[in-house]
């Protein structure tokens, strides 16, 4: 009985919803960098082919097919975690500082502009199109399905 509330006091909803923010923005960040250097791997190397007529009229350097691949994912491993670690340990730390600042910024700008009721009014034209696409697809399994 005294682990569990032990265990409520250190897993507060605030803790998990702080550790969840943390760790799925730093990495959502980190990946989208990681794959977009492998694009920038791109300016620099190209492989072998008919574009190229096999490496004859290339004006990068050529490389086979692996080893471009294989360092796609070295600098997209390592480039993501480097943009990572300083989003976790400095913009973190900046949004955690500045967080009620700015919240209150924003949120008198949305309200200042009317977005509220701009974001309602297109979350329900959405809805509406996912019911009404929901609806054409049913359908179109139902005959289908009758036919047979």
């Amino acid at each position: 009985m005294y682990f569990c509330i032990e265990m409520k006091k250190f897993f507060t909803r605030q803790a998990v919803l702080r550790y969840l923010y943390t760790e799925v923005a730093g990495n959502f960040v980190g990946f989208l960098i990681g794959a977009s250097a492998a694009g920038l791997l791109s300016r620099f190397f190209e492989t072998r082919s008919i574009r190229n007529l096999w490496g004859l009229a290339a004006k990068r350097t050529v490389v086979d097919k692996n080893t471009f691949t294989v360092l796609e994912w070295i600098i997209s491993i390592v480039i993501g975690f480097v943009v990572f670690e300083i989003f976790t340990k400095v913009i973190a730390e900046w949004l955690r500082r500045n967080y009620p600042h700015y919240k209150f910024r924003v949120m008198r700008w949305i309200i200042k502009n009317n977005l509220h009721h701009r974001s309602r009014a297109w979350l329900v034209r959405i809805e509406k199109q996912r019911i009404a696409l929901f609806t054409a697809v049913n359908q179109t399994i139902t005959k289908r399905t009758t036919r047979k």
